[in-house]
């Protein structure tokens, strides 16, 4: 039986090849071969790319806390695994996020789209965007979760093999949130 790959039917704005290039080329470079999603339109090209190339095992999920979920399980597995999601998805999959970090000790390895961020074309009305903005940073950091923006593509690669290996060393989630010439 073959693998049938989902479709996706996304509109709006979503990152151009470059910063796809750069992300693909970090998690190769880190040996990130487990690529759990939950795809959203500004990343859905990434998981396009992802999904037509042999190296990576592209999974979709369908929440974002069971994406955490399994980024952990295979973590502790032994796998390195990335999950990718939205801003929004890693304030819904927070509390498992919570219990995998200060509570447990494990290392799940978060890229998100930073809706909100200065240049978010997305079409999404502005009083919404601007509760990502004001909540996502707060959130995260009342979980204790290192994280950093990323909205340079000359600093992409470095600050994701930075983060994963900060990540695998110290036994901590860790989350990039993606904007400016990264992602718009």
């Amino acid at each position: 039986m073959q693998r049938r790959r989902p479709v996706f039917a996304m509109q709006g704005e979503s990152m151009d090849a470059e910063p796809a290039r750069l992300i693909i080329e970090a998690l190769k470079e880190e040996k990130i071969d487990l690529f759990v999603t939950l795809p959203e339109e500004p990343t859905a090209s990434l998981t396009q790319v992802v999904q037509a190339d042999p190296y990576f095992q592209c999974v979709t999920v369908a929440s974002e806390d069971g994406g955490v979920a399994l980024t952990a399980g295979a973590v502790i597995a032994g796998r390195r695994a990335v999950f990718v999601t939205g801003i929004a998805g890693l304030l819904k999959g927070g509390l498992a996020l919570m219990h995998m970090g200060p509570q447990y000790g494990i290392p799940v390895f978060i890229l998100a789209s930073y809706r909100g961020d200065f240049g978010d074309r997305s079409g999404i009305s502005g009083s919404k965007l601007q509760v990502f903005r004001q909540v996502g940073e707060p959130f995260l950091q009342a979980l204790r979760i290192p994280y950093q923006i990323v909205g340079e593509r000359r600093t992409l690669k470095r600050t994701i093999r930075d983060a994963h290996f900060m990540c695998r060393t110290s036994d901590m989630p860790a989350a990039l949130l993606l904007t400016g010439e990264v992602l718009w």
